[in-house]
């Protein structure tokens, strides 16, 4: 089956977008994307059918074809993200949240732990200790630091003068890839620029559709303090990072299991962040075996 893109209207007015890919009777998975992220995230479809895997990928406020939500935060999230599934006749999923996405998987397996089977992290994001921002990038360091520490009336400012100079959609994803080759690895660069890599080049586009004002605003929600209850979530828990991740780093994974003990790790020897395009039909396998 190919993917099928819709909406729907939230009571505020708003749209949200997603993608619905795979056998609609499959093991219902949902993908909290990264940051960037979109809803077109999806590597390959054959390995979906494969191993009956239904693939839900829902773009958050102001990414790609989503409104912008005022509101928005780690734990209001969770109404969108129900709203989708109650549409599509989902009851339950397993989450896998990629880097960024993790703290609103977390937030929805704590707030809703009865529609959540299971949880598979991919590079994910944790409350950073000093150590793990001391081994990202200098540029990931700085875009932390950014996210969480401008002044509010300085960023639509800046955001328009980027939108303006750089350009939004598919000029801004080539301008990311340009600012994201030092911190990839050189596998991880050649993927990027090979036929392959063109879902990860699509997924860029379509995050900047609207231009870098949510990227900015998502990184403070993320670096702010999330608000989840992580007591609540008893759900098993796997979680997957590459020991050459520049981004998240492989260290996130004790800080993970401090706060989730039930947490399995497995660390991939040389890989980085994009372990999640580049291992996706390893991932999908493991998702269906454990499901």
């Amino acid at each position: 089956m190919s993917t099928m893109y819709a909406t729907i209207q939230r009571p505020d007015g708003r749209i949200v977008a997603y993608s619905d890919s795979g056998p609609q009777n499959g093991i219902p998975v949902l993908l909290c994307h990264g940051l960037p992220g979109a809803r077109n995230q999806i590597p390959n479809t054959a390995i979906l059918d494969q191993h009956q895997v239904r693939l839900i990928i829902i773009d958050r406020p102001g990414f790609g074809m989503s409104t912008p939500d005022p509101d928005c935060s780690v734990l209001h999230w969770r109404h969108d993200a129900l709203a989708v599934l109650d549409t599509l006749g989902v009851a339950q999923c397993v989450l896998l949240p990629y880097s960024a996405g993790t703290p609103y998987a977390l937030a929805l397996a704590s707030m809703a732990p009865e529609r959540v089977i299971r949880i598979h992290i991919m590079s994910g994001v944790v409350p950073a200790a000093a150590r793990d921002l001391q081994q990202m990038s200098a540029f990931n360091r700085w875009l932390h630091s950014f996210g969480t520490n401008v002044p509010k009336f300085w960023l639509k400012p800046l955001v328009a003068f980027l939108n303006l100079v750089i350009g939004v959609g598919a000029k801004a994803g080539k301008f990311g890839i340009w600012l994201m080759r030092g911190t990839f690895t050189a596998a991880e660069n050649n993927y990027v620029a090979a036929p392959e890599g063109q879902s990860f080049r699509d997924m860029l586009s379509e995050s900047f559709r609207q231009g870098f004002l949510n990227y900015f605003t998502e990184f403070a929600i993320v670096g702010a303090p999330w608000g989840v209850d992580f007591a609540t979530i008893t759900h098993p828990i796997t979680c997957w990072y590459g020991d050459s991740d520049r981004i998240t780093p492989a260290s996130a994974a004790q800080r993970l299991q401090q706060l989730l003990p039930q947490t399995t790790v497995r660390i991939w020897p040389g890989a980085g962040h994009l372990l999640i395009f580049m291992h996706w039909d390893e991932l999908i396998a493991s998702l269906a075996t454990k499901a």
